[in-house]
């Protein structure tokens, strides 16, 4: 009795045993540990320095790393894995800018996280090997990586438990998926051709046009034509295929029907920018905004707010596109704070530099921040947004000292006529005021 007594709880012991293990190391009984996948980054870059700890699918805290962390350059960059459906691509806290893609087939979620920059947004349907984001350091972060991760369910859009490791949920082709198309894109985008040969190019014994491909060879799918005599960019090559950009296309030709006129020369510009000017409000916030493009890589961009001396404040911001155009808004209008800006006269600045070495500063406005400004509307004493006899008793009882707690924007906001001064003058626009808005 007692052998048996000791069986069966040897039995339940090691029941409960496999039964914790599968809640530490989950696993699909599905076709997962067959599913193909790209490296999210360029293939020279393997060093992970944090690995998947699956402790985090018992205890859901930071404390358990729930994906892994790959070391790459800022700029570089962040392909989806497998195809999907991008479902966020926004700033997330902690995880800085991050993308999920979900891939319903599979069941799960692959989430990508402390980019510098999204180049993609929800409700995109991606290929594998789609260029999605750019490696960074955003949100809580110590240096430039990609934070990789694989769930199967998300929790008021973040990522959430179940949560797989990387390493051994998919089998990685080096980012040269059989799926054709991405891994022609992969192929041109992950090549050794170098800047050397980079330059203004026109068509050399060609008739008709020039084939635009989407990889270094003759087999690779036609992405676009460049027409005879027509001249266009290089950017680089090695020697016998090149990157070049047409019309608005880009992909791959030979070189063989090309000849070079020129060496490109640094062009860097700003378009359709919006920056402060004049008198900002203390408190409110502002969108900047701008695409910079250059004939050149763009190797650093920065700026933000400096103190009219010319000492950088705490709303300064770098990035590193490591390409030829670069939008304001996907990074430094996040990270510029103009409601954190105390009263002042301030600059705002942004500079960009090129693979020539060449920098130009695109933007340069004088502003200032101030209390003393009231945008809202006239009256609106109880900030409501709306006119109302309870705006004209909080004047009334100012003007007649009972009102002690009268605050400034308050007081800004009474001078009906606006002359500086509040005065039985602002007490009758008030009124009438009133009278109108609730007629």
């Amino acid at each position: 009795m007692i052998t048996k007594t000791k069986r069966a709880a040897a039995v339940l012991t090691v029941f409960f045993m496999i039964i914790a293990l599968l809640m530490i190391y989950p696993f699909r009984f599905s076709a997962h540990a067959a599913a193909y996948a790209v490296w999210p980054v360029d293939p020279k870059y393997r060093n992970i320095t944090t690995y998947f700890d699956a402790a985090r699918n018992v205890d859901d805290s930071s404390a358990h790393h729930n994906a892994i962390d790959i070391e790459a350059d800022g700029g570089s960059n962040i392909y989806a894995a497998v195809d999907g459906k991008v479902v966020s691509a926004e700033w997330m806290d902690a995880y800085g800018y991050m993308v999920i893609i979900q891939h319903p087939d599979l069941g799960i979620y692959t989430f990508y996280a402390h980019a510098s920059q999204l180049l993609t947004s929800a409700g995109v349907q991606v290929k594998q090997g789609d260029v999605i984001a750019k490696v960074g350091s955003t949100g809580n972060s110590s240096g430039n990586h990609l934070h990789f991760g694989i769930c199967d369910k998300l929790l008021g859009n973040y990522p959430a438990r179940t949560y797989y490791d990387p390493m051994s949920y998919f089998v990685y082709s080096d980012n040269v998926n059989t799926g054709g198309a991405a891994a022609q894109q992969l192929a041109a985008q992950s090549c050794a051709c170098s800047d050397e040969y980079a330059g203004e190019y026109t068509t050399k014994g060609v008739v008709t046009y020039l084939n635009i491909r989407a990889d270094h060879n003759t087999s690779s799918a036609v992405v676009g034509e460049i027409p005879a005599g027509a001249d266009f960019i290089v950017t680089k090559a090695n020697g016998e295929w090149a990157h070049v950009e047409y019309n608005g296309k880009s992909g791959l030709a030979s070189m063989a029907y090309m000849q070079k006129k020129s060496e490109l020369k640094s062009d860097i510009k700003i378009d359709n920018v919006v920056a402060p000017e004049g008198t900002l409000e203390k408190g409110k916030t502002f969108s900047i905004k701008g695409t910079i493009s250059s004939n050149l890589v763009l190797t650093k961009v920065y700026g933000g707010v400096y103190f009219r001396s010319g000492e950088a404040t705490s709303q300064c911001a770098e990035a590193s596109p490591n390409a030829v155009k670069y939008d304001l808004s996907t990074y430094f209008d996040r990270n510029i704070a103009f409601n954190a800006l105390n009263d002042g006269e301030y600059t705002y600045r942004i500079v960009a530099e090129d693979k020539s070495g060449a920098s130009q500063v695109l933007v340069e406005t004088d502003f200032i921040i101030s209390s003393d400004v009231y945008n809202g509307v006239m009256g609106d004493l109880n900030s409501d947004s709306k006119l109302n006899v309870s705006d004209v008793v909080a004047l009334q009882s100012y003007m007649l000292g009972k009102n002690k707690d009268f605050t400034k924007k308050q007081y800004l906001a009474s001078d009906m006529n606006k002359d500086g001064s509040v005065d039985m003058f602002d007490l009758i626009e008030l009124k009438k005021e009133v009278v109108k808005a609730t007629s």
